[in-house]
């Protein structure tokens, strides 16, 4: 059987994951694997040309897992100032095919790769092995993706919900909410769910006015939180309120009845605040769909290589010519 070089990509809005690896029949041979950030190349073209070794093979085919909407086989990349565009790949690298996908369809695609390390399980529900699956997590941004069918062949439903408004549920939030809106001038879900996000509940927790300098960013805030700093406390339990009702409303509009997972680069940093008792009630209140939001399972994945694991599943079924 011929071997195919493939590579595959999880390319976020801060850090990009990559992976180059050989295919042959069902077997995939992974070569090389690194993380790289993002900001210091000018394009995804010079992202992943810095990752390939100028003394190896070039990859075949491709498939990159890209933060942003998709048009086609073409898309502008939602919190870097880059356009990925398919046919311009292939004319750089040589690629036979090429295949572009939203990063939150990637995770998607990767879900069937997840092991009981990989997950955790905030709320059993009663899932339903054929049920609609949802995602949702926060990163640079905030990422949505629904899926149906059998994990081994998903369809995929990629979405920008991320973008849609947040909705405040306590006269807290509502203050909040207040704060942003003349900063922001609409206060989005990612507004408040992002690494950004976090540092605006920062300040709204410390009493500071919105985009009031800040001595620390969000990765600092959420160590400062696990080391029990009280403000940056505050402000991930927060933070985890906002997630989980943005998990119910998803599951209000989708009913996915084969569970909601929690994903993203912030996700794993923050699980002992996701594993707080009282979050499964924020999960659960609603006056009339209380008992349908119980049914649902609810998850917190801490794979951070799920969306390549995705990726890398596309490519190797695109050398084998199925995808």
């Amino acid at each position: 059987m011929e071997e195919t070089l493939v590579l595959a990509a999880d390319i976020g809005g801060t850090r990009a994951r990559l992976l180059l690896g050989r295919a042959c029949a069902d077997v995939l041979h992974i070569l090389r694997r690194q993380e790289m950030p993002c900001a210091p190349h000018a394009s995804p073209e010079d992202l992943i040309e810095a990752f390939l070794d100028t003394d190896e093979a070039r990859p075949n085919v491709a498939c990159l897992a890209v933060a942003g909407a998709l048009e086609g086989q073409r898309l502008r990349m939602t919190n870097l100032p880059w356009t990925v565009d398919a046919g311009r790949l292939c004319e750089r690298f040589g690629f036979s095919r090429v295949r572009l996908i939203n990063d939150f369809a990637a995770q998607a695609h990767g879900l069937d790769c997840l092991d009981d390390e990989g997950i955790i399980v905030l709320h059993p529900g009663d899932p339903d092995e054929n049920g609609v699956r949802a995602l949702l997590g926060p990163g640079t941004g905030f990422g949505m993706a629904m899926l149906s069918g059998a994990l081994s062949h998903p369809r995929v439903f990629p979405s920008q919900g991320g973008l849609a408004d947040f909705a405040p549920r306590s006269a807290r939030e509502l203050a909040l909410f207040g704060a942003l809106l003349a900063e922001c001038g609409r206060v989005s879900i990612e507004t408040l769910l992002s690494g950004h996000g976090i540092e605006r509940l920062y300040r709204f927790a410390a009493g500071l006015p919105p985009g009031a300098p800040l001595d620390r960013e969000a990765a600092d805030i959420t160590t400062a939180a696990s080391a029990g700093e009280a403000i940056a406390t505050e402000t991930i339990q927060l933070f985890a309120r906002i997630l989980v009702a943005a998990a119910a409303n998803l599951g209000l509009t989708v009913l996915p009845r084969g569970g909601i997972y929690l994903t993203g680069g912030i996700v794993p940093r923050i699980l002992p605040f996701l594993l707080a008792p009282e979050l499964v009630e924020v999960f659960r209140d609603h006056p009339s769909m209380g008992a349908v939001l119980a049914s649902i399972p609810l998850y917190a994945v801490r794979d951070e290589l799920l969306g390549l694991k995705g990726a890398t599943q596309i490519a190797a079924r695109l050398a084998r010519n199925e995808d």
